[in-house]
């Protein structure tokens, strides 16, 4: 075993009864199916408070959830105050799910794809799209068609965050060590990782299960993340892809919620650093009133707390 995963192994079996990687509160979530569930209806406050705070209206408006999964947030814009909520997902099984258990006369569910929304032009008011934007290979394609479905002055709000986060590869119950995939190799975080897994200090939780609650065996076994999962996009990627598009927009890095971390504050406007120290990115893109064929950069504004 090469040096680098001795060390990053000793480091995550230090860090995994921490709060580092994953809080108490998500530790509970991922119990089970009704624990997460529960937990992701709660974060459509999160996002509401977002939408609020940066001017994407909500109450009264036709309102679409790209990214919706089985629309346990979805339905959270309806409870709002939206007059009809529009839930779109590629993954058809959870589509499937979110129809039998949340859908309603005023909130439905459609299963989308990467190059089209199953909506009519200028047919939707406000878009937010939550946890999602990071998963997206291509996202030019999906711009386009916001661009289509929003009506003139509608607007998107879309909560992510850049590769340089210190938990972006999205590998927490594994790899509580903050920027783990900065100082190490991919390929030596992914071997750390199925070390960590197989360890007899490992606590699983729900994702570490089959259908049939079986322990999966062959998890962390690919020496790199694939793009087709996570884009890798850092903040001035998602900076040049919305430039490409025809939306205005707007980015809102959030800093660390943590007070230990209240002084990386001052770096959130500072280019390179920037991408370290983002605790999330809200980004807000909006179709001109006269749906022009023009688009502007718009500084960011101060930070504020997530």
């Amino acid at each position: 075993m090469w040096l680098s995963e001795q060390i990053l192994y000793r480091l995550a079996r230090l860090m995994s009864s921490s709060e580092a990687g994953h809080s108490e509160e998500m530790k509970s979530a991922l119990e089970d199916d009704d624990s997460y569930a529960d937990y992701r209806s709660d974060q459509s406050q999160t996002v509401i408070d977002a939408a609020a705070r940066f001017d994407v209206p909500i109450k009264d408006k036709v309102v679409l959830d790209l990214g919706c999964y089985d629309g346990a947030i979805t339905v959270g814009y309806l409870a709002a105050g939206a007059a009809r909520v529009i839930g779109v997902d590629i993954d058809e099984k959870a589509v499937a799910t979110a129809k039998e258990q949340r859908g309603s006369e005023n909130c439905e569910f459609h299963v989308g794809t990467i190059e089209g929304l199953p909506l009519d032009d200028n047919s939707v008011d406000s878009i937010v799209c939550y946890d999602v934007f990071e998963h997206v290979e291509c996202p030019e394609p999906i711009l386009k068609e916001v661009y289509r479905v929003l009506k003139p002055g509608g607007k998107m709000l879309i909560g992510t965050w850049g590769w340089k986060h210190p938990y972006a590869p999205h590998l927490w119950s594994t790899m509580p060590v903050p920027w783990a995939h900065v100082f190490f190799s991919e390929r030596t975080v992914l071997r750390t990782c199925r070390r960590v897994y197989h360890s007899d200090w490992y606590v699983p939780n729900m994702h570490d299960f089959d259908e049939n609650g079986e322990r999966l065996q062959n998890k962390y076994e690919y020496e790199s993340i694939p793009t087709d999962y996570l884009n890798k996009f850092l903040v001035t990627d998602f900076e040049r892809v919305f430039d490409g598009s025809p939306l205005d927009y707007t980015m809102h890095p959030q800093p660390f919620g943590s007070k230990y971390a209240a002084w990386t504050k001052m770096f959130l406007k500072t280019p390179w650093i920037r991408e370290f120290v983002t605790g999330y990115l809200w980004a807000v893109l909006s179709k001109p009133e006269l749906a022009a064929n023009t688009h502007a950069k718009h500084p960011a504004p101060e930070a504020t707390l997530a």
